[in-house]
């Protein structure tokens, strides 16, 4: 275990950008696509910020594809995808699963509040 972590920090700060940028794609990504779905059905901002909240963790899916294309080889014996990719993504795992729920504790709230008070301008 003990391992595990120092590899993933040597990961974390020998190629920061790469965990940046997976980090900030899926989080970028996740975010676009809560505002056009949410404006589409007509959600309210504290509504579209929770479905973003709510679909940021990564974890059972991801992780699978990953250890699949880490364990795979190529006829030369080269693995689909590297060591620093696959820490990558345990970063991107750890960092979306708690993001979410902190950003879902932040924005459920305003979700009541808002549906509470168009509620009250309906009736």
């Amino acid at each position: 275990m003990g391992f595990l972590i120092v590899a993933v920090a040597q990961t974390v700060f020998g190629h920061f950008w790469l965990v940046a940028g997976m980090v900030a794609a899926l989080i970028l990504g996740k975010g676009i696509a809560a505002a056009i779905s949410g404006r589409a059905f007509g959600y309210a901002r504290h509504a579209r910020l929770t479905m973003w909240a709510l679909t940021l963790p990564q974890v059972a899916a991801t992780l699978a594809a990953t250890l699949v294309g880490y364990n795979t080889l190529n006829a030369a014996g080269e693995r689909l995808l590297s060591g620093e990719i696959f820490n990558a993504v345990l970063v991107l795992l750890v960092v979306t699963s708690v993001l979410s729920t902190i950003l879902t504790e932040a924005f459920t709230p305003g979700m009541v509040k808002e549906d509470t008070l168009t509620k009250a301008v309906v009736i």
